[in-house]
């Protein structure tokens, strides 16, 4: 047989195998097919002005959460290289996170509890025209996570690692006036900003321990009034809109995101938590924390007001003035 008539033939194995391959995945049906993929660990979502990928992290370097995210009227990603946004605590070095798609404006990430982590979390991700990420973190502990620990609450920690602002601050509303503010350093005095309608009492106390998270001990003098901050990127503005007004935090830091890629630009954290009194704190209770992520371009402080009411009427967020039961 010559070298010619061997590749022919070589040719049509290949193909038979081809057919054959293609017909057995026609009869086992699509779900048989759908099996064979590899899984996705990440996906973009769109609606409006607004897109943004959400990814779960496995594979990569990238850590769970906002990827990327992006406005028709600016194209730069808001979100650190190799970092993410709404990077939550439920996820964060967790092996066993996983992407699930919902819809083409709809992801989530989730995981299941283990032995290390008793935690079952899902997080949604949810774009909304013209410009609005609203996102739903729902987890329930399978064990009792202030079992032995000297705190009396339990942290639902979340960081916000963004992209080289030209402001690295965060701005908010404190005793009726607008306030900017990033601490000088990392884990600097002023780190921690409580919300200014709780009285100390109602302030979760930190214990003494050797080697505690970088915001303990370093409260701000200075308290926000409403549950929300905004930062600039330029012409653009970022609001994150907050649900659970009485356990809501901040926590900054101006470098907390790392350098940027931009020589001589830091990346900033514009962190956040929710703290969950132990009073208040059940294992197997399923708790739900939302947020929603305003970037559009930025018109005033008003204007950003405004967004921040129609998020509250829109999604049925909790105010400070039902809070007060005005």
């Amino acid at each position: 047989m010559n070298s010619r008539s061997s590749l022919i033939l070589s040719v049509s194995a290949i193909l038979a195998l081809v057919f054959l391959a293609a017909a057995r995945e026609i009869q086992s049906g699509p779900e048989a097919a759908q099996a064979q993929c590899p899984p996705m660990h990440c996906q973009m979502i769109r609606a409006g002005e607004i897109e943004a990928i959400i990814g779960d992290g496995a594979g990569h370097r990238t850590r769970p959460g906002i990827w990327a995210m992006s406005s028709i009227n600016h194209q730069f990603s808001i979100m650190k290289n190799m970092s993410s946004g709404m990077l939550a605590g439920e996820f964060r070095g967790k092996a066993n996170t996983v992407l699930e798609y919902i819809d083409d404006s709809t992801s989530a990430i989730k995981r299941e509890p283990t032995p290390d982590y008793p935690t079952r979390a899902r997080l949604v991700f949810r774009a909304r025209g013209p410009y609005y990420l609203d996102t739903e973190l729902t987890l329930s502990d399978t064990q009792d996570r202030l079992k032995g620990v000297p705190w009396d609450f339990r942290a639902v920690a979340v960081n916000c690692y963004v992209n080289s602002p030209d402001d690295l601050r965060a701005h908010f509303l404190a005793g009726g006036e607008w306030t900017a503010f990033i601490p000088e350093k990392h884990a600097g005095p002023g780190t921690d900003i409580a919300p200014s309608y709780l009285k100390d009492s109602e302030l979760e106390v930190w214990p003494k321990v050797d080697d505690p998270p970088f915001n303990w001990y370093k409260r701000n003098e200075k308290r926000f009034d409403e549950p929300f901050y905004y930062g600039r990127f330029g012409k653009m503005v970022l609001v994150l809109v907050f649900d659970q007004p009485r356990w809501i935090r901040f926590y900054l830091s101006p470098e907390g995101g790392g350098e940027s890629l931009i020589p001589g630009m830091t990346s900033p954290a514009w962190d956040f938590e929710w703290i969950i009194p132990r009073k208040d704190y059940q294992t197997k209770r399923e708790y739900l924390f939302r947020t929603c992520l305003v970037y559009k371009q930025y018109v005033s402080d008003e204007d950003v007001l405004r967004e921040v009411r129609k998020v509250q009427a829109d999604l049925g967020y909790e105010t400070v003035a039902q809070l007060k039961g005005n």
